[in-house]
């Protein structure tokens, strides 16, 4: 097979000159991105998991009330996500039907860029462009449903590779161009690093990979590329800097983004590490949907196969642009197979919440065996059908007989998954008949059964607190999980702890410190009524004695004037005449 440098233009310009095959693109690409908008939509309002979902809610609530991460309030991780959700918050208002539209936007958005990714490396190969974008629309955002951490960051990751794969897949054009892509690369990689550090690290040996693999035999271009990125990543930590000193509080920045965080992901790669990086429980140790397993492993072996084959031609001086495209699918299939291997088995989540790139590299491995098998050109047209031998034929039939069938089995299984909302445990073997009759939070759906600790809590009993607060209209301390209703109800968030997750929000130590901040911010809030929920997913009256001060300060000061449900609602005492 000869390498032809000018084959990705010539299919560019087909595509140009056939308008009614560019209109139909535009209508496939029009109901790809409604599906991913409309399933996340429908799986992100059924059923309540205070301690996940009230997460981001609250953050992005903080944001846009003014609120600065860091000075305001701490967090583990990076501020990006709620800086994104705030968005959402500001132009449609706070309420569920918005926040779970932020998260529908974002998938919309990764299922673009998982098309744009595999046109990038597979540019003859136009519609397993839209196997992974189906694949990706659902399994990206929906299993979890509303906006998260993660999915930042994946979103992040996902457009800082498109943007790398087009400087560095189009060689043609001028390396002004071209590190301009990198450049902005390298700010979407250090987005991601400041939505959730571990993704980032996890990401990060992609991009030097792919910008090494493209220009191995360019060593001007090489050495531009890198360093446009390194430029991209230093100008983002120069204003990331300069926002924390101007605005913010960078020790306290310091304190919980490295130290409270690094103590928890030194815990688990201490796992990983001894599990033999994951090789004794390989495939998310037998857990997840068989079928997207098996996709992976499928995936892992013609990936091993086309490096092999792309290596060998290099090794043989077969350095053109088809071996470069080989070489650049492969290296970025099995990356994006390796990160989620290593991503699951490091965060021990459900494996469900983390196949962003699965859609992607299935595509991508199908792709390469289609290539490898003879029947298309990486970076061209693919063969005519009269000179293939009856063998690439059979392997062409083959596949696509697997591909189809993969595709439905996957799909249907994601889509199901989202549905039942496995990824939260909470909602196992639930129903979600009706919305819960609160404006601020329609469309949900409370699931039937929401059980915690052996209890189980009825959507009466939110509906009932809802309107005590409603009517009050006083400012209020709930504690530990269900604080959306700040949001909901337009109040202060009143303490600066966004969530109280023992060894991932505060030490697993003494936090006499962050004890005492509470109290003062109480007070500072004039906080009249505490609520505290009997019952929650991490135990309340473990994280209720976690802090002794703030305890001592509830039971001094408020006193028990109400139970609903689960809620026992306690009224601050007037002082002494």
């Amino acid at each position: 097979m000869t390498d032809d440098g000018e084959s990705v233009t010539r299919t560019s310009q087909d595509v140009r000159k056939r308008p009614s095959l560019a209109a139909l693109e535009v209508v496939l690409l029009v109901v790809l991105s409604g599906f991913a908008f409309y399933l996340t939509l429908k799986a992100g309002r059924r059923g309540f998991y205070p301690f996940d979902q009230s997460i981001l809610f609250d953050g992005s609530y903080r944001v846009i009330s003014g609120q600065v991460p860091y000075r305001d309030f701490v967090l583990p991780f990076g501020p990006m996500a709620f800086w994104l959700h705030a968005v959402f918050f500001k132009v449609l208002g706070v309420s569920y039907l918005s926040y779970i539209v932020g998260a529908a936007v974002i998938n919309v958005l990764a299922t673009l860029l998982s098309v744009i990714v595999i046109r990038l490396v597979l540019p003859s190969m136009r519609v397993l462009s839209y196997v992974g974008g189906l694949l990706t629309a659902v399994w990206f955002y929906p299993p979890f449903g509303t906006p998260w951490v993660d999915q930042t960051a994946f979103f992040f990751s996902f457009a800082a590779l498109a943007l790398l794969l087009a400087a560095i897949t189009r060689y043609r054009q001028g390396i002004r161009k071209s590190g301009l892509l990198i450049g902005l690369s390298g700010c979407l990689a250090f987005a991601s690093f400041i939505s959730k550090q571990n993704i980032a690290v996890f990401m990060f040996p992609v991009y030097p990979l792919l910008l090494v693999t493209a220009g191995v035999y360019d060593r001007e271009r090489l050495l531009k590329g890198l360093g446009s990125f390194l430029v991209g990543i230093g100008l983002s930590v120069g204003c990331f800097v300069l926002w924390l000193y101007l605005r913010s509080d960078p020790g306290i920045f310091v304190e919980y983004f490295f130290g409270v965080a690094s103590d928890l992901g030194m815990e688990r790669l201490a796992g990983f590490m001894k599990s033999w990086f994951g090789l004794l429980r390989p495939f998310f140790g037998g857990r997840g949907a068989p079928v997207i397993n098996l996709m992976i492993l499928g995936s892992v072996v013609v990936t091993l196969v086309a490096l092999v084959t792309a290596i060998r031609r290099a090794w043989t001086g077969r350095t053109g642009p088809e071996t470069r495209h080989l070489l650049i699918a492969g290296v970025t299939c099995a990356y994006c197979v390796l990160f989620q291997h290593v991503f699951v088995n490091t965060t021990l989540n459900q494996p469900e919440n983390a196949l962003a790139f699965a859609g992607t590299s299935f595509a991508i491995a199908v792709g390469l065996l289609l290539h490898m098998a003879g029947g298309h050109r990486l970076g061209g047209r693919a063969a005519e059908s009269a000179r293939l031998t009856a063998g690439v034929k059979g392997v062409r039939l083959v596949a696509g007989v697997i591909v189809v069938i993969a595709v439905v089995l996957a799909s249907q299984k994601g889509i199901e998954i989202s549905m039942n909302r496995k990824v939260h445990d909470i909602f196992r073997g639930s129903t979600f008949p009706r919305p819960v009759a609160v404006d601020g939070l329609k469309p949900l759906r409370w699931a039937e059964p929401t059980r915690m600790g052996g209890h189980e809590i009825k959507d009466e009993s939110v509906v009932r607190l809802y309107r005590y607060l409603q009517d009050k209209k006083q400012n209020f301390f709930i504690f530990p999980d269900f604080t959306l209703f700040y949001g909901l109800l337009g109040v202060p968030s009143p303490q600066p702890v966004l969530w109280f997750h023992r060894g991932v929000t505060y030490s697993r130590g003494a936090n006499a410190d962050l004890d005492r901040q509470i109290i003062n911010d109480l007070e500072r809030n004039n906080v009249t009524i505490f609520i505290l929920e009997q019952v929650s997913w991490f135990n309340t009256g473990e994280r209720w004695s976690d802090f002794p001060r703030m305890k001592a300060h509830v039971k001094s000061n408020f006193a028990k004037v109400d139970q609903i449900g689960t809620f026992s609602i306690y009224q601050k005492m007037r002082a002494g005449p």
